[in-house]
C-alpha cells in the first residue's frame, strides 16, 4: 500500500484516477471480504479481525485506568518486578507467580483495616501487642500531641516547653506548685538535703550528724509562734563549738509547775554557786524574823528589864 498524494495544483482527472487507484489496489473490493465479516467499512473490518484474532490466538490486558493493550500471537507479555516492593517469577508451565519480597518498600502510605505483624497489630488508631507489652527499644518516643493511658515507666520523661503538668502538679523549671491548690500534699516520708523557708531565712539540715534548725538573719532570731514541748533535755553547745555544752534538764514533773523568770537582767544563781551572792542582791530594809530559817535573839535590857532592843540572827 503506497500513501496516495494529490497537490492542489493537481487536475480533476487526476483526482479521480488516484481516488479508483486507492479503492481498487489499496482498500479493495468489499465483496471480496469473508463471509464470516459482517463489517461494510474497511475500519470496521479491521476492528472486527482483530475481535476475532484475539478471541482465538490473543488476548487483552487493562490496568486500572482502563488502559488496554492486545496481546496476540507472537506477541510477548513481560512482568516486571520492583525492587523491594513487588517480585514477578515466571516459570512451567505457563505459571505467572507475583507476591512480596522479604522486605518491602513502600513510598507513600498503606491502607488497611488492621495491620499485623509479629504479635503485634495496627488497627482504627490503636496498636496492641499480644504479649502485652510494646517495646520502643533505645529509642525516642516523640508527640505534639497527649499521652493518655495508666501508668508510664521509663527512666526519664523529657518534654518540650517550659512547663508540664502532671495531673494538678505543674513542673515550671526548678519550680513545683499545685494547679488547684496552695498546698502539695506528700503522703510518705520526704527528705532532702536542706529545707528552707519561702525567703531562705530558716534552714532545717544536719550538720556534723545532728539535726539542725538555724536562721540566716543577721541577729540569728528564730520566732515560735506556738509553745514548744520538749520531751527531752536541751543542750547548749555556746559561742565555740567544742567537747563541752550545757545542759538544761527538768526532773519528771509529777505534776504542772511553773518556774518564772523575772522581767530582768542578770545572772541565774544555782545550789552550785559559790560565792555568787553581791552586796547589791541584798534587801536594803532590815531583816525581819519572818526571813530566817533558824532564829536567835539578842535583846538589850534597861535596869528595870525593859527591852529596849531585840537584834535577830541565824540561829546556831
Amino acid at each position: 500500500m503506497a500513501v496516495k498524494n494529490i497537490a492542489v495544483t493537481d487536475t480533476l482527472e487526476t483526482f479521480r484516477t488516484t481516488f479508483n487507484d486507492l479503492a481498487l489496489n489499496d482498500f479493495g473490493d468489499i465483496a471480496n471480504l469473508s463471509g464470516s465479516i459482517s463489517s461494510t467499512n474497511l475500519v470496521d473490518a479491521m476492528n472486527e479481525t482483530i475481535s476475532i484474532a484475539t478471541s482465538t490466538a490473543g488476548f487483552t490486558i487493562e490496568d486500572s485506568t482502563s488502559t488496554q493493550q492486545i496481546i496476540g500471537g507472537g506477541d510477548t507479555l513481560k512482568v516486571f518486578g520492583t525492587s523491594n516492593e513487588i517480585e514477578a517469577v515466571v516459570s512451567a508451565t505457563d505459571l505467572l507467580t507475583i507476591g512480596l519480597p522479604s522486605v518491602v518498600s513502600i513510598t507513600t502510605s498503606v491502607t488497611a483495616p488492621t495491620v499485623s505483624t509479629g504479635n503485634m497489630s495496627l488497627s482504627n488508631g490503636s496498636i496492641t501487642d499480644s504479649s502485652g507489652a510494646i517495646s520502643f527499644g533505645n529509642e525516642n518516643l516523640s508527640t505534639t500531641g497527649t499521652i493518655d493511658g495508666g501508668a508510664i515507666t521509663g527512666t526519664s520523661i523529657t518534654g518540650s516547653g517550659a512547663t508540664h503538668t502532671l495531673g494538678t502538679i505543674e513542673i515550671s523549671g526548678n519550680t513545683i506548685r499545685s494547679t488547684d491548690s496552695s498546698r502539695i500534699n506528700i503522703n510518705d516520708t520526704f527528705r532532702a538535703t536542706v529545707f528552707e523557708s519561702e525567703t531562705g531565712l530558716m534552714s532545717i539540715d544536719e550538720t556534723a550528724g545532728f539535726p539542725r534548725i538555724s536562721s540566716s538573719r543577721g541577729d540569728n532570731f528564730l520566732a515560735f509562734s506556738v509553745v514548744p514541748i520538749l520531751l527531752d533535755s536541751m543542750i547548749f553547745e555556746g559561742s565555740t563549738p567544742d567537747n563541752n555544752e550545757t545542759t538544761v534538764t527538768v526532773t519528771d514533773p509529777t505534776a504542772d509547775r511553773t518556774i518564772t523568770i523575772p522581767d530582768e537582767t542578770g545572772t541565774i544563781i544555782t545550789t552550785g554557786t559559790i560565792d555568787g551572792i553581791t552586796e547589791s542582791m541584798m534587801a536594803t530594809d532590815s531583816i525581819g524574823q519572818n526571813e530566817l530559817k533558824s532564829l536567835a535573839t539578842l535583846q538589850i535590857l534597861n535596869s528595870s528589864g525593859t527591852v529596849l532592843k531585840t537584834i535577830y540572827g541565824a540561829g546556831a
